[in-house]
């Protein structure tokens, strides 16, 4: 793709500092009692800078309301003053910490943009958090329950274009123990450089301040399939759009997820900054 080659001959796998990278990508989750929720989430990435803002829209009023309404919050990390900021678009208010502040806290950021249910929280993780899931993974596969998995999978031989990047499809067919069955279909490209500087940008703010850069599942079908001890064939790259479906009638809960656009653009400050009439307070609602 005309990215990487762009990046590995003239950068070296390195952007300069007048250069920055922009990704979109939209989450959609429907779920029974609580409707439909549709996430947005544009970032940022440069040099010694690193921005996420998300846009969350909750179908039904009543849900909306309980939590506070529509929002459009973000984090900025900024590695030049080595400060960390949160902020509210809908309240236009912002808050902020240095890093210093983080590591005296072994590296978790007091300042919250918005709770774990949405996946936000400026890309770090506490270790007790990292530890609670490895228990519970753990303690939720038992003898019995692994005898009564059941699993299929098909690896597409062609490649379908998703966003511009040529990417292959697998889908997955898995049932865990009673559970019902669940139906994952994902895309890989192998063109993952753009994808990397993202990465490595994020994980070297997040290192300085002694924080634990937090990951989704690079393929949520392989993560289930090894918990489950299961052997199946992997699949190389990136994933750049998922499908997630139970198959049972009383469920009736989905999630989709899709890269819209990731390009290489001219470096603007302003990407990095919270606007000028926005309030400082000293945390978010």
């Amino acid at each position: 793709m005309k990215y990487t080659l762009k990046i590995l001959l003239t950068f070296s796998f390195n952007l300069s500092a007048q250069t920055q990278v922009v990704m979109e990508e939209v989450m959609n989750m429907k779920a029974p009692y609580v409707g439909e929720f549709t996430t947005t989430t544009t970032k940022y990435a440069a040099k010694d800078f690193f921005r996420e803002e998300s846009s969350i829209e909750i179908d039904r009023f009543l849900i909306r309301v309980a939590m506070g309404g529509n929002k459009v919050v973000g984090t900025i990390l900024n590695g030049k003053t080595e400060t960390r900021i949160v902020y509210n678009s809908d309240d236009e208010e912002f808050a902020s910490e240095s890093f210093d502040t983080i590591r005296s806290n072994e590296g978790r950021p007091k300042l919250n943009a918005m709770n774990r249910m949405m996946n936000m929280g400026g890309g770090s993780r506490s270790r007790e958090d990292d530890e609670d899931d490895e228990e519970d993974e753990g303690a939720s596969n038992t003898d019995s329950q692994r005898s009564n998995n059941e699993y299929s999978r098909t690896i597409s031989e062609s490649l379908e274009n998703i966003s511009g990047f040529n990417a292959r499809k697998v889908s997955t067919r898995f049932k865990r123990g009673d559970e019902g069955m669940m139906v994952i279909e994902e895309w890989f490209t192998e063109d993952t450089t753009l994808f990397q500087y993202f990465t490595d940008v994020e994980s070297s703010l997040v290192d300085s301040y002694g924080g634990v850069r937090r990951n989704n599942p690079r393929s949520f079908s392989e993560s289930m399939l090894s918990q489950s001890e299961q052997e199946f064939e992997s699949v190389p790259g990136r994933m750049v759009k998922y499908t997630m479906e139970m198959k049972d009638e009383d469920n009736g809960f989905s999630m989709a997820w899709e890269l819209k656009s990731i390009k290489e653009m001219s470096f603007d400050q302003s990407n990095f900054e919270v606007f000028n009439k926005y309030k400082k307070v000293d945390e978010l609602d």
